[in-house]
């Protein structure tokens, strides 16, 4: 190879490598800081209540406790709401008495993250959604 080819191909592994950083940088998460009084649910994770952190990034947000260990990664997707609040808020789903993890808003803007309905949810919905049994019939007579 030319001494030129090879100042060539540095440059541009160079170049490529910068650009990965800039890409890297424009995904930088949202962290919001929570204090949750009860316990709940993520996906299909229960938790008491206590002081949390979420670093939201586009399609996951990662849980992590008051020691900032990572306690559940959630598959997410975004939403938008023009009437989205001004300061971190999450969402719950309650049903028989438990508080699901639904949304996360960073505060920062009109897009939050929702989380993927857990397994028991969605098994919970197809039963609901069938509708009811009817039995009728008069017997084997003829």
């Amino acid at each position: 190879m030319s001494n030129r080819n090879v100042r060539i191909l540095t440059a541009l592994s160079f170049a490529v490598l910068w650009l990965a950083g800039v890409v890297q940088a424009q995904y930088a998460p949202h962290y919001v800081k929570v204090s949750i009084p009860f316990a709940f649910t993520v996906g299909d994770k229960s938790f008491p209540g206590g002081e949390y952190s979420l670093a939201c990034t586009p399609g996951h947000i990662d849980l992590r406790d008051a020691q900032t260990h990572v306690v559940a990664t959630i598959i997410t997707h975004s939403v938008e709401s023009l009437d989205s609040p001004a300061v971190p808020k999450l969402v719950f789903a309650t049903d028989e008495g438990g508080h699901a993890l639904k949304q996360v808003w960073a505060g920062n803007g009109p897009y939050g993250y929702e989380l993927a309905p857990s397994k028991a949810a969605t098994a919970l919905a197809k039963h609901r959604s069938k509708p009811p049994l009817q039995a009728s019939g008069g017997g084997n007579r003829p």
